[in-house]
């Protein structure tokens, strides 16, 4: 091994623009001399740290600030392509370069594919230092828009967290609906959380006696037709409880959006209840452990850190195997006592080592600074060997589990924390599908490459159920509330494996979207629905479909003429085929969204909006879209018989609907208790596993239901 190793003075980074730190892999230090010559002829400062072999590589980048890497396509001990595999494996961001023999360009040009900037010959100086100066200018606009992505991100984190630490309410509203909201204004009107206020009418706050006054102050202000930004009414609770307010009102922005910002001041919260309500924001209950959020925070800090040079360290998502089962075999209580102990086993063990959350459920994650891959795996291991050799007695009987940790190591390319949460989620996946019990390191690269991989294997899978017709049609009832007559049923589609089994469509769907295979598979699911709603129709049975689109299909311009000729081919009647898509698509491509509605219609067919309700100031898009049916998204059906904000929210939905002559549609229904909430909100039919789950036959019986 033969690493020129800096001095401590030429370590540092040289407060200098044209400084060039160069990593240089040749077998020949006549050769690599040479070009190092041209670049300070050129005007550059240059510290060159040459490698001959992958560990010399790995200790460079480990150790060093670098700017750019010039490497021979292959030396007796390392080639360009290890040494792209090398930095890809340690997040590094920096550009390399081949350099070949004058007339040998062309057989390096696979190491393009392979992640290699650009290539030059050894004879083309003034091509040198072209592709230097370029390669460098694009290396630092990367690393100033990370550095404005983390600036970007901590303004903006700042001044949400100057709001949400606010003893005064605050809100915004765009269009009459709340936007967003500080805890202090959530806790005053009684709600929960921010999903609770989301779209919520700035309406619902103020009590029914100040509403007209209410109104017409919000007129004359949006016009700005008057002077006054103050306004005192009757504020009201979710529970109906009033309560004198002063509203501040002023033109403000959200995400880039114009929007009204809304104070109402409060001084009644003393430091000591504030002291106490900020420690419980941190802390999961159950535990003891910091809890998600705080967990979160603390991530993109050290991301921050990171993407500077500041510092460095690693992500552990820990995942408990089979806790399901431990859960079902000693009760959900049981299973909360084995948490805790894991919680205590964990936090007794690891000290002060990192910052231990539990995250969610059965994952606990530990946020690892100033360590290396090395270290953390290290650490993993011995937490896996930890949690194998714990015992627990938990009424009365011993519980023991395993542990599958997924690693990711945080450093300049790490971007922000969510992404290093996913990366260490994804590897914590690959050990629990090789049967847990162990950890594995997220490698960009090999991650990547796996990716892809399954990607192409169910791209491959799906053309060849295309070609096959090995995909099955299932059908789900919807079922009126109020006594309508008729058979409704949802078409669902699933792949089946070599084994006639049945794939679910999170499986496939994810491949087919990114292959561009949905608009083949939409085609499919239709052209059998049709086939089979034509022979129902033909015997008598009146029954009306309701098919998903996806947005392949909604941008497709033939899709309306190909369905316009099946349905004349069958002589099939529109109004009894209904169309789905999902709100937040028919949004993102909305007029040409307007144009498949306005085709669909001319043919006599309907039209739904698929997981409505989530978007911000939701009926704004039913003012753009002539639809027929809303089916309500899965989350306004989440402990529905419980839950007073949830219930008034589907209840507000449904009233708005009816009055636009649209009808609702509750998906995911599970018990009777939320099917009694959904027939006193007015919801027009429902649909779930309460009434039947999918199946292969149309022969769900109506009349009972009547």
């Amino acid at each position: 091994m033969n690493t020129a190793i800096l001095s401590g003075e030429t370590r540092d980074i040289v407060s200098s623009d044209n400084l060039l730190r160069v990593l240089t892999l040749f077998d020949s230090s006549e050769e690599a001399e040479a070009l190092i010559n041209v670049l300070r002829n050129a005007g550059h400062i240059v510290r060159d740290i040459r490698v001959e072999d992958d560990e010399d590589m790995r200790a460079a980048l480990d150790e060093h600030p670098l700017d750019l890497v010039l490497a021979r396509p292959k030396l007796p001990l390392l080639s360009a392509k290890q040494a792209l595999e090398i930095m890809a494996a340690s997040g590094r961001d920096l550009p390399l370069v081949i350099v070949t023999q004058p007339g040998d360009e062309t057989s390096a040009v696979p190491l393009l594919h392979a992640g290699a900037r650009d290539l030059v010959a050894m004879d083309q100086p003034e091509r040198l230092k072209a592709i230097v100066n370029r390669e460098v200018a694009d290396l630092k606009a990367r690393r100033d828009h990370r550095r404005c992505e983390k600036m970007l991100r901590e303004t903006e984190k700042r001044a949400r967290d100057l709001i949400d630490s606010s003893r005064d309410a605050i809100a915004y509203v765009h269009d009459g609906m709340h936007i967003y909201a500080n805890s202090a204004y959530l806790k005053m009107f009684g709600y929960d959380s921010q999903d609770d206020i989301q779209g919520v009418p700035i309406m619902d706050m103020v009590s029914s006696e100040d509403n007209a006054h209410f109104k017409d102050f919000l007129r004359k202000y949006a016009k700005g037709d008057t002077s006054e930004s103050t306004l005192e009414v009757h504020g009201r609770q979710v529970d109906g409880r009033k309560f004198k307010i002063t509203m501040e009102f002023s033109p403000a922005s959200m995400e880039g959006e114009a929007c009204t910002q809304i104070i109402i001041r409060d001084q009644t919260l003393s430091q000591e209840l504030e002291k106490k309500l900020s420690v419980l924001s941190k802390q999961d209950l159950l535990t003891g452990l910091y809890n998600r959020a705080y967990f979160l925070e603390q991530v993109d800090h050290l991301v921050s850190r990171a993407v500077e040079g500041k510092s460095r360290g690693a992500l552990l998502y820990i995942y408990l195997d089979g806790y399901k089962g431990i859960k079902d075999n000693i009760g959900i209580s049981g299973g909360d006592l084995f948490l805790a102990d894991v919680a205590n086993l964990l936090k007794s063990k690891l000290g002060e080592t990192g910052l231990l959350a539990r995250f969610e459920g059965e994952v606990f994650t530990l946020l690892l600074e100033k360590v290396d891959a090395e270290h953390a795996e290290k650490l993993a291991k011995g937490i896996c060997k930890l949690v194998e050799d714990y015992f627990s007695e938990v009424g009365g009987q011993t519980v023991r589990t395993t542990a599958s940790i997924g690693i990711s190591l945080i450093n300049e390319t790490a971007g922000n924390g969510q992404r290093s949460l996913l990366n260490a989620e994804k590897a914590c996946e690959s050990v629990r599908e090789a049967g847990g019990n162990g950890h594995i390191l997220h490698n960009p690269a090999v991650a990547g490459l796996a990716e892809q991989e399954k990607l192409l294997h169910w791209s491959q899978k799906i053309k060849d159920a295309l070609q096959n017709n090995q995909f099955q049609l299932l059908y789900q009832p919807i079922v009126s509330l109020h006594g309508e007559e008729g058979e409704n049923y949802e078409v669902l589609v699933r792949l089946l494996d070599e084994h006639n089994n049945e794939v679910e469509p999170s499986e496939f769907m994810p491949a087919a979207e990114h292959a561009g295979l949905m608009l083949y598979i939409d085609r499919w699911v239709l052209a059998n629905a049709f086939k089979i709603l034509s022979d129902r129709l033909q015997s008598g049975t009146k029954t009306r479909l309701f098919v998903k689109l996806s947005g392949g299909s909604l941008t497709d311009d033939q899709f309306i003429p190909w369905v316009s000729e099946r349905i004349k081919a069958l002589r099939l009647h529109g109004e009894y085929i209904v169309f789905a898509i999902n709100e937040s698509t028919a949004l993102n491509h909305l007029k040409r969204a307007q144009e498949v509605i306005a085709g669909l219609k001319q043919l006599h067919c309907r039209f739904a909006l698929d997981r409505f309700g989530t978007e911000p100031n939701t009926f704004d898009s039913v003012k753009h879209l002539d639809v027929d049916y809303l089916k309500l998204d899965q989350s306004l059906n989440s402990n529905l018989a419980t839950n007073v904000e949830t219930q008034e929210r589907v209840k507000t939905i449904s009233e708005h609907a009816r009055t636009m002559g649209k009808r609702t549609i509750a998906a995911f229904v599970e018990d009777a208790n939320s099917l009694a909430v959904l027939w006193q909100c007015s919801v027009d039919y429902i649909q779930g596993y309460f009434l039947r789950g999918p199946t292969a036959e149309m022969d769900y019986d109506f009349t009972e239901d009547s």
